[in-house]
């Protein structure tokens, strides 16, 4: 199937500038310092109900899909004025329907968050502890919301190599604000397992640093056993224009025999052109080498999006639109052109 990017642009731009033009004011912008810490003094005692659906269509050379990706509710309350719970589902379908039978309600965050008020911060230095299903503070993209990045979908070092959700438990530490330090411990097996396979537990920690109001500069790492990963990450946001990068790199024995040594990384550049245009270009690059009995295998991938983002006022809705252009080997994948609404509550 031939690939009609003026038609696709056309018939979904017409749905997103409906929306653009009805949106309701929501606290959506882009974070310069993502974390799953919470600000105890905007709930006021509330409970606050939110979230956001994304829906999707997909063209490759040979297909076209459309799908709900996303539709995530939130709940959010503090009980009182030095903890703060968050619960989060995902109800999209999440696999293959059989019959009438649709894979419904999927916990993505669980947890509670002890900290004092804001006005008790200790020497200028406020302290947070998270217990329970939580993003893990290792990666930049990762750590950002879905409903707010800035291209379609995450990096591909960022879905394969970064740490991610999971049970356990983190500090936070905030130094007014020119840095953050966060540290957490976690089973290791990802969100909603219910034991520890492997006896392990996961080590991670992340540092940033704000040289400037408008700049974040991190350093992380990550550990389990011989599974080790870091890396570094930077975003820079000043008058409309966002530009960042990340790379992360792991070595690992990821079953018997076999090891991994991969990394990747990202650039990013998007712009703010009036209230509603937001133009954008990603590069990414990935590595993936296997070593088993002495032989090695190596996989590599670069691909490159050009986006635009068309936007409410108050950024409660977005329309994106992504050409991906893929170089990859040994085996290549078509290039795909991706519509993606999503609308945030």
């Amino acid at each position: 199937m031939r690939v009609d990017l003026r038609h696709l642009l056309f018939r979904t731009s017409l749905i997103a500038i409906a929306f653009v033009t009805g949106a309701k004011a929501v606290a959506a912008q882009y974070p310069l310092v993502p974390s799953p810490v919470l600000d105890p003094g905007l709930l006021r005692g509330e409970v606050r109900l939110g979230g956001y659906v994304s829906i999707r269509e997909t063209i490759r050379s040979d297909s076209s899909t459309f799908n709900v990706n996303q539709a995530r509710i939130t709940v959010t309350v503090a009980p009182a004025d030095f903890a703060t719970v968050k619960l989060q589902g995902n109800l999209a379908a999440l696999g293959r329907s059989t019959g009438d039978t649709i894979p419904g309600f999927v916990v993505t965050d669980a947890y509670v968050q002890l900290a004092p008020p804001n006005e008790r911060a200790i020497g200028g230095i406020r302290p947070t502890v998270i217990l329970g299903q939580f993003k893990a503070p290792f990666s930049l993209e990762y750590l950002t919301g879905f409903s707010l990045l800035q291209t379609a979908g995450r990096s591909q070092v960022v879905e394969q190599l970064a740490v991610r959700r999971d049970v356990g438990v983190m500090a936070h530490f905030a130094f007014r604000n020119l840095a953050t330090l966060a540290g957490t411990i976690v089973n290791g097996e990802g969100p909603n397992s219910l034991r520890n396979a492997n006896g392990k537990q996961l080590a991670a920690g992340r540092l940033t640093v704000m040289p400037a109001p408008s700049l974040a500069i991190a350093g992380k790492w990550a550990g389990e056993g011989a599974d080790h990963r870091w890396g570094y990450d930077v975003r820079w946001m000043m008058n409309g224009l966002v530009l960042e990068g990340e790379r992360i790199e792991r070595r690992a024995p990821i079953s018997a025999g076999i090891a991994q040594r991969a990394a990747g990384r990202y650039l990013m550049a998007s712009y703010r052109v009036g209230r509603h245009l937001q133009p954008v270009v990603k590069w990414e690059q990935m590595r993936d080498a296997r070593t088993e009995a002495g032989v090695t295998s190596e996989a590599r991938l670069t691909w490159t999006t050009y986006g635009l983002n068309v936007v409410s006022g108050a950024e409660a809705i977005r329309f994106q639109a992504n050409w991906i252009v893929k170089r990859e080997r040994p085996i290549s994948s078509a290039n795909e052109l991706v519509g993606q609404l999503i609308v945030i509550f």
